[in-house]
């Protein structure tokens, strides 16, 4: 059962390690939009209206790194269960993989889908793979693939694209997209497709994701910024609260 809350505005959704009771619920429902976030994502956001407004209606949102528990927790007072993108990857397709259920590829990079694909195959070979498709450019392309989605029903669709622009996609196209579960997804997809180095298994367990890739990026000066401005807005935010709580003290 999950339970939710939020933090600098966005809401957090606490799964109490009851991730797969979760899907469960989920699973038949229409277009159930899985969202994980990591800092930076969660600031960007922050301050988008539109996508802010996305994500709080999402169905589940998952803290994707420590400091966002740690963050929700110096709020709260309560642990958030909070599931590394590699991590939350690994564990919904080895449920659909488990559950024997299907899922479709759709995105961006249609040059990669055929490793990814692969890649996919081979370690959960349990997955009815109903199809993949580029994103269509022509509106009219796009009907036909609502139609055709509509037809085969896929109990997973899978968007490979940049974080924002596949959020802003499906709240473009909720109304006409027929599936059940909807997963945005970039980097996993990126490790598959070999566009990327993806973490071993002591780097995720060691909570070294996030710096594994920060290493590898020649502007992580500026990445680092974002943890110092998440902890800024989260005092100020604990603070508010405090004075708003002791404020409805003096009134009572």
């Amino acid at each position: 059962m999950k339970e939710s809350k939020s933090i600098l505005g966005i809401r957090i959704d606490n799964f109490n390690n009851d991730f797969e009771d979760v899907l469960e619920k989920l699973k038949n429902e229409e277009n159930v939009l899985i969202v994980t976030l990591d800092v930076h994502q969660l600031l960007k956001v922050r301050s988008n209206k539109k996508l802010k407004e996305t994500v709080n209606n999402a169905s589940l949102v998952i803290a994707a790194h420590r400091t966002i528990a740690r963050g929700y927790n110096f709020i709260h007072k309560e642990k958030l269960e909070y599931m590394q993108d590699f991590i939350f990857f690994s564990n919904i397709m080895s449920y659909i993989d488990k559950k024997k259920m299907s899922m479709f590829l759709f995105g961006d990079n249609e040059k990669y889908f055929f490793t990814i694909l692969g890649k996919i195959k081979k370690i959960y070979p349990n997955i009815r793979h109903l199809g993949n498709l580029d994103n269509p450019k022509d509106k009219e392309e796009l009907k036909k693939v609502f139609v055709g989605l509509k037809k085969i029903s896929p109990d997973m669709f899978l968007i490979y694209m940049p974080f924002k622009k596949s959020l802003c996609w499906f709240d473009k196209n909720k109304e006409n997209l027929k599936v059940k579960l909807c997963v945005p997804m970039s980097r996993p997809l990126d490790g598959f497709a070999g566009k990327i180095k993806s973490p071993n298994i002591n780097i995720l367990e060691a909570n070294k994701e996030e710096a594994f890739y920060l290493k590898r990026n020649i502007f992580r000066i500026f990445l680092y910024f974002d943890y110092i401005f998440f902890w800024t807005l989260i005092l100020f935010e604990k603070l508010a609260l405090k004075l708003n709580r002791n404020k409805n003290k003096e009134n009572k």
